[in-house]
């Protein structure tokens, strides 16, 4: 090859290593000696070589990034099931309990029919709705979905929270006696979970309208063999810190009003009930009206608000 003809092929082969090929922000060129050459481009916009190693890296984090979302996906997965698991298993666990409570609540019922009730206390035949001596009780207000044994497990003032009144778990849990109280004391405070679609003492939320309490004024309650109609007093959203938690059985007839009056002063509003006991306050002397009236003070929690925030629904007759 002649001279000239050297020098005009390597000018040209120097364009030609000046022409690239840009395939995904990589660049091929040929270079002079026909090697093909691979480069890279960086964020600044120069170029750097893609070697086999930077090749591998590549690729390896490319594999970790499908294996890592592929374990987020598993996981997902999992615990999407379990959830539906979950749901479906206390679903039917609530709806076997439900079934269970109505059944009862038949029952009761039909012996209920049998009894004539005299306002305060009245001899009811025996009846062993449930095989467990927990079961001290039960509870109605007509015209509502509260109907239900009342349990008092000793020793344990919370075992029936989350029991049914089997003793078996329950989300639903099982109204229950408070453990300082007994069926005698001059104020029975009973507990119940709020449950939706006014299951439990769901339904207690509903007294915080009056027109609610005109409808369903009485609440009776059985105790043993002995079932008593009490008369709504006062209604009083409140929290567990509330003094009247500690109203059990007083000794004093000054604390004994004080207790009373607290209920009367911090109800939504007055009621028949509240009104004749307010009369009596005024009226009577205060060996006359000392105990002169027995409460029955049911409570159910308000978690909407905070967790310590409660509904309390009094209610009284005359214990003579």
């Amino acid at each position: 090859m002649r001279r000239e003809d050297d020098i005009f092929y390597y000018e040209n082969m120097s364009k030609a290593a000046d022409l690239h090929t840009c395939v995904q922000n990589r660049i091929f060129c040929k270079c002079p000696h026909g090697a093909v050459r691979r480069h890279e481009k960086k964020e600044s916009g120069s170029y750097r070589n893609f070697s086999g190693k930077d090749r591998k890296i590549r690729d390896g984090n490319r594999g970790t990034t499908g294996f890592n979302k592929r374990a987020v996906m598993l996981l997902f997965f999992c615990m999407f099931s379990a959830s539906i698991v979950t749901t479906v298993f206390f679903y039917r666990q609530d709806k076997k309990q439900e079934k269970q409570f109505e059944e009862l609540a038949k029952l009761e019922e039909q012996d209920r029919d049998n009894i004539s009730y005299d306002g305060s206390g009245s001899i009811a035949p025996s009846l062993p709705l449930i095989d467990n001596p927990d079961c001290i009780g039960w509870i109605k207000i007509d015209g509502t979905t509260v109907s239900y044994p009342i349990m008092q497990h000793d020793g344990d003032g919370e075992y029936y929270l989350h029991r049914d009144y089997n003793g078996e778990y329950s989300f639903y849990g099982t109204p229950f006696l408070d453990i300082r109280c007994t069926p005698e004391s001059d104020n029975c405070i009973i507990y119940g979970h709020n449950i939706n679609s006014h299951k439990m003492f769901g339904a207690l939320h509903a007294y915080s309208d009056k027109e609610y309490y005109e409808e369903h004024p009485d609440i009776r309650v059985r105790f043993g063999d002995n079932i008593y109609t009490y008369h709504v007093v006062a209604v009083i959203p409140t929290t567990t810190s509330d003094k009247l938690y500690n109203f059990t059985d007083i000794d004093t007839y000054d604390k004994y009003v004080e207790c009373v009056c607290y209920m009367l002063d911090n109800s939504f509003y007055n009621t028949e009930m509240s009104n004749t006991i307010m009369e009596g306050l005024h009226d009577d002397t205060k060996e006359l009206f000392f105990k002169k009236y027995k409460f029955i003070m049911l409570s159910t929690c308000r978690s909407w608000i905070s967790k310590d925030a409660r509904l309390i629904v009094i209610a009284s007759n005359m214990a003579r």
